[in-house]
């Protein structure tokens, strides 16, 4: 037949088919893994930022300034360190009140730091937008009177403050203004402070090196002027940017250090976020059971110290996970009570995980129980209308998708 067609069953040609086959298999394998280690660095690192699945929340040190100017009537000394007693045993309606007897007669420049100390007050309790209103007043007032110390203290809370709604650029502009004004006293301690809130910025920027570098500078001046707190801080925070750059078991160690030097000094507020940071690696590593276990200590703590935005944050991690054990009616109770405080509050992290989990348990209970556990969670009916109207705005933006329900966050195709 002119032999331009093999037999199929001729040995030779199959022989000869099975090397072609394998051949291209492996020149597609090569580009596969050509490409794979292709994928931008920066990109790999936001994806673990900006999973879905959990909230982090970095260790933050809101800074205060507690000098009272020479001037200072005797009772009003009494009142203020009545306050900061009150703050060190988190009863944060109690410290406002003390340090507001004191403005009640005290000059400008008392008042600016006091309306620090009550804005860390109000940022403990979740209150963010009166927490900045008396930030920002108080960073007038000081700069007005030449207070660099603080004018910093204050410009650091905002900084943080903007950090919790998103806003980077402008936080890390506050925040470097207070390192410089802080380098200018040679206050050592407010300088390591400021360095690990900068290092906590450039790590949500994705900038890992310049924030490892911000963490590790800090971390040594903490611990050459023996300040534990700092310490703890540091090595938090070190751990995140590890975590960050791929290495889970050196940032499980440093979280690990940390949550014990912060037990150990009675630092409850750090160990809040260290087992925060403890449960969302195991999150990561798919261990749901001691995610669980450590964000729920968590939540615990956060709940003693009336640290309000830690207790939304752990709700919304809870729930998360109750989502991936596919335990939809509990988990709806812990998301919708976390949302609540994030939309009041304007927090940027929170509300998205909050929804996607929210989104989660909409598939798998269907509409009207959606609406029946929502109003059995606290809201009202405007409210269960909200959060179903911002649940279906976000799924409507994805058409495209074969399935909107299977993520309804991804990105928006142009």
């Amino acid at each position: 037949m002119g032999g331009a067609l093999l037999h199929e069953s001729d040995p030779v040609a199959l022989v000869l088919i099975a090397v072609a086959v394998v051949s291209a298999a492996t020149v597609v394998g090569v580009a596969v893994y050509r490409q794979r280690k292709r994928f931008p660095r920066w990109l790999r690192s936001v994806m673990v930022r900006r999973r879905l699945d959990m909230i982090r929340r970095d260790l933050y040190r809101v800074s205060e300034y507690v000098g009272m100017p020479d001037q200072s009537e005797q009772a009003d000394w009494q009142h203020f360190e009545h306050g900061l007693m009150a703050m060190a045993m988190c009863q944060w309606n109690q410290a406002i009140a003390s340090f507001q007897k004191v403005q009640a007669h005290g000059d400008e420049t008392q008042l600016a730091l006091l309306l620090n100390q009550v804005g860390v007050c109000h940022y403990m309790q979740g209150r963010l937008g009166d927490a900045l209103r008396e930030f920002e007043e108080s960073a007038r007032l000081a700069g007005q009177h030449e207070n660099g110390q603080c004018r910093a203290s204050a410009l650091c809370n905002i900084g943080i403050i903007r950090h919790d709604r998103g806003e980077l650029d402008r936080a890390l502009k506050d925040l470097r203004e207070a390192l410089a004004m802080a380098r200018e006293s040679a206050n050592q301690a407010a300088v390591a402070l400021y360095l690990g809130n900068i290092g906590n910025v450039l790590r949500e920027k994705g900038e890992l090196n310049q924030a490892l570098k911000s963490h590790e500078d800090a971390l040594a001046i903490s611990r050459r002027i023996g300040d534990d707190q700092g310490v703890a801080s540091g090595l938090g925070n070190i751990g995140s940017v590890l975590r960050d750059k791929g290495d889970r078991d050196k940032a499980l160690d440093r979280y690990a250090e940390a949550e014990e030097m912060a037990r150990k000094i009675d630092y409850k507020l750090g160990a809040v976020v260290q087992l925060s940071n403890i449960g969302n690696l195991y999150r990561e590593k798919g261990e749901l059971d001691r995610a669980q276990k450590s964000h729920e200590s968590a939540l615990a703590m956060a709940h003693e110290i009336g640290y309000r935005v830690g207790v939304a944050t752990e709700l919304v991690n809870i729930g998360l996970i109750l989502v991936a054990k596919r335990m939809h009616d509990r988990a709806l109770s812990y998301l919708a009570e976390s949302l609540t405080f994030f939309w009041a509050e304007g927090v940027a992290d929170g509300q998205r995980q909050g929804l996607y989990g929210l989104s989660k348990c909409d598939d798998s209970l269907g509409r009207g129980r959606m609406q029946e556990l929502l109003k059995q969670a606290g809201l009202t009916e405007e409210g269960v209308a909200n959060t179903l109207d911002r649940i279906d705005h976000i799924r409507s933006r994805r058409p495209w998708q074969k399935d909107r329900r299977l993520n309804p966050f991804g990105p928006v195709r142009q």
